[in-house]
């Protein structure tokens, strides 16, 4: 490949990261009806004509923020969530890391919060992590037989609430493990083994420097 095409491909992709991360921000605040495209343009430093080279419509840009949002949330807790050892461990451990990590990152709660389900569901958390492991669990005997559609409900739906409940600052880690236990429980396991597989002790987790749950500076300036 021509240099000059590498090159331009790296900078038309960094571009378009600076441009969800601001929009991010931006919603977090204002919610998913928010107009955002000049106060975008302004945190990103492009011009509109650049803008829309990338993002036709508040509406396309919102999707792509909330496809983004969910596919780095699967990014930085997925590695760790197969680590454990059957479906249900990696439900319970899955619920604990993607709350805590709403709790370090108090935007994404907002996010999520103001945007409603699509905010968190866009990606690939929504068609592919989730249904997985309620597939799995329920080949396995750990979960009850069930329509895919109510298992995915019975975990994203308590999740979200649980943003909700960070942005109010009521998510304690008791509130977070007991969280977790009550849908694998919801998802027929016992309560003594529920309690078992929520014990994953405090795990890390790491942000990648080009994260967009690592805001710019400057965006974090303009959003004071």
């Amino acid at each position: 490949m021509d240099h000059r095409t590498v090159v331009a491909a790296k900078r038309r992709k960094n571009t378009r990261a600076r441009l969800l991360k601001g929009a991010l921000q931006v919603f977090s605040q204002d919610g998913s009806d928010a107009k955002v495209i000049d106060m975008v343009i302004k945190n990103a430093r492009v011009s509109r004509g650049t803008f829309y080279n990338y993002f036709r419509t508040n509406e396309e840009l919102f999707t792509e923020v909330a496809k983004e949002v969910s596919n780095e949330i699967i990014r930085i807790v997925d590695p760790i969530v197969l680590q454990q050892r059957d479906p249900a461990a990696r439900i319970a451990c899955g619920i604990i890391l993607v709350v805590r990590l709403a709790k370090r990152v108090p935007f994404l709660a907002q996010f999520v919060a103001k945007g409603g389900p699509v905010a968190m569901t866009a990606g690939n958390l929504a068609t592919e992590v989730v249904p997985r492991e309620i597939n799995a669990g329920i080949a396995a005997g750990l979960f009850m037989a069930m329509d895919q559609n109510l298992g995915f409900d019975l975990v994203m739906g308590p999740i979200i609430m649980a943003f909700h409940r960070i942005v109010q600052g009521e998510a304690s880690e008791t509130y977070t493990m007991q969280l977790a236990q009550a849908v694998l429980q919801s998802l027929g396991v016992k309560k003594e083994d529920a309690k078992t597989y929520v014990s994953i002790g405090d795990i890390g987790i790491e942000l990648p420097d080009t994260s967009i749950f690592k805001p710019d500076p400057h965006e974090q300036h303009h959003s004071t």
